[in-house]
């Protein structure tokens, strides 16, 4: 099951963030998600663990749980989720879509107007 997990320290490595989820069970890969030009972190990342019972316990213990005074935002990701595409980034995480655009773009960027 891959898990999302959003509100991590910008400095957090993939070992640490394996680490988190290694006191719930098995963890097949841990990868934060970065910035294909800079390489920096985006305060995200995903996780895949093999056994659903332990996925689950993880988003349960994880969930809210507040590292440098942020709350993490932890969720198993579904097929049908809007973070799941054919698109991916360098890392080969799948970029994460808003209603049907790419992050970073929104219809004032493409010259439209809100609220017309």
């Amino acid at each position: 099951m891959q898990i999302y997990i959003g509100n991590l320290p910008l400095e957090y490595t993939d070992a640490e963030l394996k680490s988190m989820f290694e006191a719930f069970g098995s963890v097949k890969e841990a990868t934060i998600g970065r910035n294909k030009k800079t390489n920096e972190s985006e305060g995200y990342g995903i996780v895949v663990m093999s056994v659903k019972s332990e996925a689950r316990d993880a988003v349960e213990g994880l969930r809210g749980k507040e590292i440098q005074g942020k709350p993490l935002r932890v969720r198993i990701l579904k097929p049908g989720d809007d973070f799941h595409s054919q698109e991916t980034g360098r890392s080969g995480i799948p970029l994460i879509k808003s209603s049907g655009t790419f992050r970073g773009t929104s219809a004032i960027r493409r010259g439209g107007q809100r609220g017309s």
